[in-house]
């Protein structure tokens, strides 16, 4: 069984006082009556200059269309106190203004926006039907398709396998605490027979979740969220609630009863858990890592990642081994702990270092110094790091990334040619630098 919704109509109606003629809503000015049902409003906000760009807002007539609205910052405090999702109003004078091309929430390319004019007032004993919601649902392939693309924000409903890493074979328990300080929660979730997707519920949505979750005496499996922005995180496909987003459960509304009615005649698609899918990590870039940290998140997480070791970090007060990598976004500074030393040279961390010191003593870091040829020999190597994003890092204390484990590529290694379209020349010639770094090092340390 598929969930399915009915076509949208992308004609959008307006009625006049009389409710027998009705008009189409182009751009420009219409000195007429609307009548619609508010479906949901949020605040938008602009991400870089942390300003208010005002209330956007869903909104759904008599046939059923849905259509976003606009109320500039300026006429917030006149129009906020009046709106209440769910209530069926009518809007005398608004303008019909050009929807946004980036993160649409609706197929109509009209936005209604409130007017100088507009006038906001509940009907009262509409003879009117209004639908209470309409979702837009759409396949994985559709999800691929429109990744990284910043265009239509989709739904999806779909049944849960993991919340926070917690299976749902025993009973999640959700640290609110926790959630409040990372400010999202990750839920590992499946629509029908797709592939499990990770969904990144952040800031209301996480606060949604966690309220409707535990509102439920028994674990709810079907979950629906709204306006889903789809990403590509390393390569792997992502959904991200954004402003917009609502969270529905089990038997919020109409997609999540029919869905939840489908698993329950189909109970082993609820216990099928791909541990590959829902335990592997995300195989994130360099420049990806430090954009995760910039996000402002407090927890602890671990990525994979494919980088070339270029430089062998010395001089440091500290004792540690540490590496500079590159990948094709940026270059970083890992530093390796416990195994990852003895996976990438055969000598554990504590080893390199200690010989490091034994064999330059007190020399300053204006010396020429003994580099451990073990370390030396790795330049020019690519490898796939497990890395750990420390609270040094989250607290803005360090850029350098902790490596706690060095995996096996999966595949052979690529040329520089076939790694980027616009890298490829730049790639060979720092191949080249590369090889003549490490010789250089060698002849300096009497290798």
């Amino acid at each position: 069984m598929g969930v399915t919704t009915r076509p949208v109509d992308l004609g959008f109606h307006s009625a006049v006082k009389s409710g027998i003629r009705r008009t189409d809503v182009s751009p420009g000015p219409h000195e007429t009556q609307l009548h619609f049902r508010l479906i949901h409003f949020w605040e938008a906000w602009n991400p870089l200059k942390k300003t208010l760009i005002g209330i956007e807002m869903l909104l759904i007539d008599e046939q059923g269309t849905v259509i976003q609205g606009f109320i500039s910052p300026g006429r917030i405090e006149r129009y906020l106190p009046k709106m209440k999702p769910g209530l069926v109003y009518k809007l005398n004078n608004f303008y019909g203004s050009s929807n946004k091309s980036v993160y649409r929430v609706s197929d109509h390319a009209v936005t209604v926006s409130f007017s100088w004019n507009s006038e906001l007032s509940v009907l009262e004993d509409s003879p009117s039907h209004f639908d209470e919601d309409r979702f837009r649902f759409h396949s994985f392939e559709d999800f691929q398709a429109s990744c990284n693309r910043k265009e239509d924000l989709y739904d999806v409903v779909g049944h849960m396998k993991l919340v926070n890493g917690q299976s749902f074979n025993g009973t999640p328990v959700l640290d609110e605490v926790e959630i409040a300080r990372a400010r999202h929660v990750l839920v590992h979730v499946q629509s029908h027979d797709g592939p499990v997707m990770k969904l990144y519920l952040w800031d209301q949505a996480a606060k949604e979740f966690c309220k409707k979750f535990k509102s439920y005496e028994n674990t709810p499996p079907v979950l629906l969220v709204t306006t889903v922005n789809t990403k590509s995180l390393g390569g792997t496909l992502a959904l991200t609630s954004m402003s917009s987003s609502r969270v529905f459960m089990d038997y919020d509304v109409q997609p999540t009863i029919d869905y939840f009615g489908w698993l329950a005649s189909n109970p082993q698609s609820a216990e099928e858990v791909n541990a590959e899918v829902v335990t592997k990590r995300e195989t994130l870039t360099i420049r990806e890592i430090f954009s995760y940290i910039k996000q402002g998140s407090t927890k602890e997480v671990f990525f994979e990642c494919t980088a070339t070791i270029d430089d062998v970090v010395h001089g440091s007060t500290w004792y540690r081994a540490q590496i500079s990598v590159y990948d094709n976004s940026e270059q970083a500074v890992f530093v390796l702990l416990g195994d990852a030393g003895f996976e990438l040279t055969g000598k554990h961390a504590f080893e390199l270092v200690s010989n490091y010191f034994e064999a330059n003593g007190n020399q300053g870091v204006t010396q020429e110094v003994h580099v451990p040829e073990a370390l030396l020999s790795t330049i020019g190597q690519k490898h796939n790091f497990c890395v750990k994003v420390t609270k040094h890092n989250l607290d803005g204390k360090s850029r350098s990334l902790t490596v706690t484990k060095i995996l096996p590529l999966d595949t052979p290694p690529l040329t520089e040619a076939s790694e980027g379209n616009n890298n490829s020349a730049e790639g060979s010639k720092r191949t080249n630098d590369i090889d003549e770094m490490g010789k250089a090092k060698r002849l300096k340390c009497g290798k």
